[in-house]
């Protein structure tokens, strides 16, 4: 059973390590990634590996998502803004975490991938997720501010949009340089920053 397979799957991503925090499993086991896999590549599901989706993009490795949303640390009731919507799997997550109270916006700048994570979305019904087509390095200002912004796609420096639209203590998690940067919001434009190496994702377009 697809639900099985899925179990197996996330604790194969827990055993790395990567994934810890009991809120954070839950929707992993709760979320199936069987749902978010184009069809010719459903027999890669279950597997810790990057899958081909439309626009000639690609999924991030289900471990480096793990890692990024424990840093990131969504929590129920969180408003979110997710740059690069993608297949559209990890937009679940967050929905899945933040709960019937929390809001998930979502930014894609491909037309056919936002189609592409738009009927995926479907088969799980959130009611908490708006779905936009744009330029993600504009953020989502008539949404704004944001509790916690992430990005799926690397970026050369964190654009003052995303600083702009982030709540005071909120956090930005994205890829940076082949790192993943974490910026903690201060005050004003102060902000602090980790960064966790060893990462490789696509450009932001």
């Amino acid at each position: 059973m697809p639900n099985e397979l899925n179990r197996s799957f996330v604790n194969e991503i827990m055993s790395k390590g990567v994934l810890r925090s009991p809120h954070i499993i839950k929707a992993f086991m709760k979320v199936d990634r069987i749902h978010f896999v184009p069809e010719r590549w459903e027999d890669d599901a279950y597997l810790d590996i990057p899958v081909p989706i439309p626009g000639g993009m690609t999924t991030s490795q289900p471990s480096t998502i793990a890692f990024m949303l424990e840093i990131l640390n969504p929590r129920p009731r969180d408003k979110i803004l997710e740059i690069g919507t993608g297949s559209g799997y990890v937009t679940a997550l967050l929905a899945e975490i933040t709960g019937r109270r929390g809001k998930v916006f979502s930014v894609e700048a491909l037309s056919e991938l936002k189609e592409f994570a738009e009927n995926n979305l479907k088969k799980l019904d959130y009611k908490n997720i708006r779905l936009y087509a744009g330029d993600g390095k504009n953020g989502l200002p008539d949404a704004a501010p944001f509790d916690k912004i992430i990005s799926g796609a690397e970026v050369s420096e964190i654009p003052e949009t995303w600083e702009d639209q982030l709540k005071k203590s909120g956090v930005i998690v994205t890829p940076f340089d082949n790192h993943i940067l974490k910026a903690t919001k201060i005050s004003g434009d102060t902000f602090k920053e980790d960064t966790y190496p060893y990462f490789s994702f696509v450009k932001m377009i």
